[in-house]
C-alpha cells in the first residue's frame, strides 16, 4: 500500500506568498500549473488571462517597479485571507494592503486587490485578482458601487 500525502492547499497558498514576498521567481515558477490560466494588467490597464509565462514576466516588471519606488524593501507585507465573491472560500493573497501587484495611475482610487488562487491537485492552476475578501475590509467597493441620487 502507498502512502499519499497531499498538502493543504492554504499551506501552498502560504509558499505562493512567500515567494512572492521574496521576490523569488523561480519558486513562484515551480508553484503554477503549466496550463493554467492567470490575471494581469495589459498596457491599458486592463485585466486579462495569461498564461504562466506571460504571467511570470507581468510579475517580474511589477516586483520591478515596486523595488524602484520602494528601494529600501527587501520583502512584500502580506494577508491571506478568503473570496467571499466568486470562487467562495478560496485563498486571496494581499500583498502590501492591496496596493500590489496590481498598480493604478489615478492616485484617488483606494480599492484594493488580490490574488486568488485556483487549485489543481498540488499545483495553482489560476489566479484572478479579488476584490472582495472575508476578513480585510475594502471599502471602496462599496463606495464605487453606491449610486447616490439627489
Amino acid at each position: 500500500m502507498e502512502t499519499v500525502i497531499k498538502t493543504d492547499l492554504f499551506t501552498i497558498a502560504a509558499k505562493l506568498a512567500e515567494s512572492i514576498a521574496t521576490f523569488n521567481i523561480t519558486e513562484i515558477a515551480d508553484l503554477l500549473s503549466q496550463t493554467g490560466g492567470y490575471s494581469i494588467q495589459d498596457d491599458k490597464d486592463e485585466i486579462v488571462k495569461a498564461n504562466k509565462a506571460t504571467f511570470l514576466n507581468w510579475l517580474i516588471i511589477c516586483m520591478d517597479e515596486f523595488l524602484f519606488v520602494n528601494d529600501d524593501s527587501t520583502k512584500l507585507n502580506y494577508t491571506i485571507d478568503r473570496c467571499i465573491h466568486c470562487m467562495i472560500g478560496n485563498p486571496v493573497i494581499i500583498f502590501e494592503k492591496g496596493r500590489f501587484p496590481v498598480f493604478t495611475r489615478d492616485p484617488w482610487q483606494r480599492e484594493k486587490c488580490g490574488l486568488m488562487l485556483e487549485f489543481e491537485g498540488e499545483l495553482i492552476s489560476g489566479i484572478t485578482f479579488c476584490f472582495v475578501f472575508l476578513k480585510t475590509e475594502n471599502l471602496y467597493n462599496f463606495e464605487k458601487g453606491c449610486n447616490r441620487k439627489r
